[in-house]
């Protein structure tokens, strides 16, 4: 028995990079990725030894999936196949239980927070560091809060943005696909603009005087175009992306070009000034940049 532990132990750490002591009850466990914060909670396993000793790990963050067998030195029997696909499953449906549960209660939280905080004003740190008004803001205590919504309009997340300019979103509320809305509604057609953050979106719409979405990240950027392309078809999307001139692989025109191309839409981003030691990335950065003004 102690010899299927330490040999499931070891497949994970393969895997996974993980050193665990796994509990063979036939129910799921979850454990840190290794290469993400502590406490992310990102892997799972499923081990039984009743029969043939058979499990099942994966990594939800990345995806990665995969069985194990006691005695993976012959084929296993058809029945032994199906057992591990069960696990496989197992592991799907309570990871998409989990999931919807912690989406919900998020949506209510956030529910709860955009109704009791107080319109923002200017004089919030971040917003005066940044030179962008309040529209769509609110502020909790001193926390601005930045509404995430589904293409429907429901609310289902916030981005909470503290004094210091920390950014965090309520734990394990939709992000993927929601955005916030700068400008009244979406138009069926004309163009719209889909931009990373909110200072750079505030700073286009203000430029442009165009309703303008903020995807909140990256790699958010294609889940986002791709539901507005579905719901408006006419609509003329344009990616705003960011220029991480300075990160290797430059993430924020990567992801934003594949986002265009997703939606057979146009790519725009900010020139920089091109000094050694300009950090600017984005729009706002550009807008808010005295060389770049020069």
């Amino acid at each position: 028995m102690y010899d299927h532990h330490r040999q499931f132990a070891d497949a994970i750490f393969q895997d996974t990079g993980a050193i665990i002591e796994p509990i063979a009850d036939g129910t799921l466990h979850r454990f840190d990725d290794p290469d993400g914060r502590r406490h992310n909670r990102a892997c799972w396993y499923v081990m039984h030894l009743d029969g043939l000793p058979a499990g099942a790990y994966g990594n939800w963050r990345t995806g990665f999936q995969s069985s194990w067998c006691a005695n993976s030195e012959r084929p296993g029997t058809p029945e032994e196949r199906e057992r591990s696909q069960a696990l496989l499953r197992q592991a799907r449906e309570q990871r998409q239980r989990e999931k919807a549960q912690a989406q919900l209660s998020a949506a209510e939280r956030a529910q709860f927070l955009w109704e009791k905080a107080q319109p923002a004003t200017v004089a919030h740190p971040y917003l005066a560091a940044k030179r962008i008004p309040a529209l769509g803001l609110r502020q909790y205590q001193t926390q601005l809060l930045v509404p995430l919504r589904t293409v429907s309009g429901e609310l289902v997340n916030l981005q909470r943005i503290y004094p210091d300019g920390a950014k965090r979103f309520l734990q394990g509320g939709q992000v993927s696909g929601a955005f916030w809305l700068l400008g009244g509604e979406i138009p069926a057609t004309g163009k719209l603009y889909i931009a990373e953050g909110v200072a750079t979106a505030a700073t286009v719409g203000a430029t442009l005087r165009l309703p303008v979405v903020a995807a909140m990240n990256a790699g958010n950027l294609a889940p986002v175009a791709e539901t507005l392309r579905e719901h408006f078809p006419r609509l003329a999307i344009v990616i705003a992306a960011d220029n991480d001139h300075r990160t290797p692989g430059n993430p924020g025109m990567t992801k934003g070009a594949k986002a265009a191309r997703k939606v057979q839409g146009e790519l725009t981003w900010p020139t920089t000034c091109r000094e050694e030691d300009c950090y600017c990335t984005d729009f706002n950065d550009t807008a808010n940049c005295g060389r770049a003004a020069q």
